[in-house]
């Protein structure tokens, strides 16, 4: 957690184009919930091509399989002459080392990114600076419609409190107006088909049960559920796109002929266990702890990759099996 204002400083510049972004999309689409779902399609689309090139290179590399194999079996106790050899061979076949990590930076690079403007849409998407925030701030504490524990630190990292008390209160916004601290164009309207993408979601009975709350805060729990649904579906589909795939009947024909165990071991395989435990509890902490809109952005973006997934399925890894399966039975003959 130290690193993390740093880390944020940094991704400030992207931060402040992806708010410019969005704001262009507010005007254009009338809708902060749309804006969101457009703008990260367009950011998953850019990026696919970088994420087609790993897959590939990861077939690529599947098919250099047994090649490998002899590398080991040649020189089993020499390493460093292992690790040339495999270098070497990739770089024949035009297979990138980096093209595998290159598409989780720019993901994260994106989470971060986006996590400003979903944090201070009034900053980032209206376009009010943090100036004005700090009077409108003071305005609204001092005619006591604003906590006064709200302070400049706290609006500096979420101004969302500041746009609630504008839309529920027309006295204040006119005042805010009057002052020229912002334009009602700047407004942002966090509502979107009955959600309001400001709030966080919670697991507090008392919120989600209350006789004055229930209408507020039950339905702020449809994201966070439709995100892990689509995260399970979505790491289902990248199982499915291991080149070192087996099915349940392939697992069991290995398990009746020992000797052909092990035999294609999937290096990604550790780091894709690890990862079906972490990637979930990460996404459903940032979930639960940003508010509703992070969820809208994590349940479109799955939903995208799902797509992505079963394309390249169909059109590179399916074809790849088929193609390899025939070899092995041409060898076997």
């Amino acid at each position: 957690m130290y690193y993390l204002p740093l880390l944020m400083g940094l991704m400030d510049p992207f931060s402040g184009l992806f708010g410019q972004i969005l704001s262009k999309m507010v005007d254009w689409l009338g809708s902060y919930g749309l804006a969101v779902i457009v703008f990260t399609i367009l950011l998953m689309i850019l990026s696919f091509p970088l994420g087609l090139k790993q897959k590939k290179n990861m077939l690529k590399q599947s098919a250099l399989q047994d090649d490998i194999n002899e590398i080991a079996r040649l020189y089993p106790k020499d390493m460093q002459k292992q690790n040339e050899l495999r270098m070497e061979l990739m770089r024949r076949h035009g297979i990138s080392q980096m093209s595998g990590c290159l598409p989780m930076i720019l993901q994260m690079l994106v989470f971060f990114s986006m996590w400003r403007p979903i944090q201070q849409p009034l900053h980032y998407i209206g376009q009010v600076s943090t100036a004005n925030i700090e009077h409108i701030r003071q305005f609204l504490v001092q005619n006591s419609w604003l906590p006064a524990s709200i302070n400049e630190k706290y609006v500096l990292r979420n101004d969302i409190p500041i746009i609630d008390i504008l839309t529920k209160n027309a006295k204040s916004l006119y005042g805010v107006v009057e002052n020229g601290w912002m334009e009602l164009r700047q407004m942002i309207d966090l509502n979107f088909l009955g959600i309001d993408l400001g709030m966080r979601p919670t697991i507090n009975p008392k919120l989600l049960f209350g006789a004055e709350t229930w209408r507020t805060y039950l339905p702020l729990l449809i994201l966070p559920a439709l995100t892990l649904i689509t995260l399970l579906i979505n790491m289902r589909m990248m199982k499915l796109e291991q080149p070192n795939y087996q099915s349940k009947e392939e697992r069991e024909r290995e398990k009746r002929n020992p000797a052909k165990a092990g035999q294609n071991p999937d290096p990604t395989a550790g780091m894709m266990k690890s990862m079906n435990y972490v990637f979930p509890v990460l996404m459903m902490f940032t979930v639960f702890s940003l508010p509703t809109a992070m969820g809208l952005f994590w349940v479109t973006r799955n939903l995208v990759m799902i797509a992505q997934s079963a394309l390249t399925y169909f059109l590179y890894h399916r074809p790849f099996r088929a193609q390899q399966a025939a070899i092995n039975a041409k060898r076997s003959k």
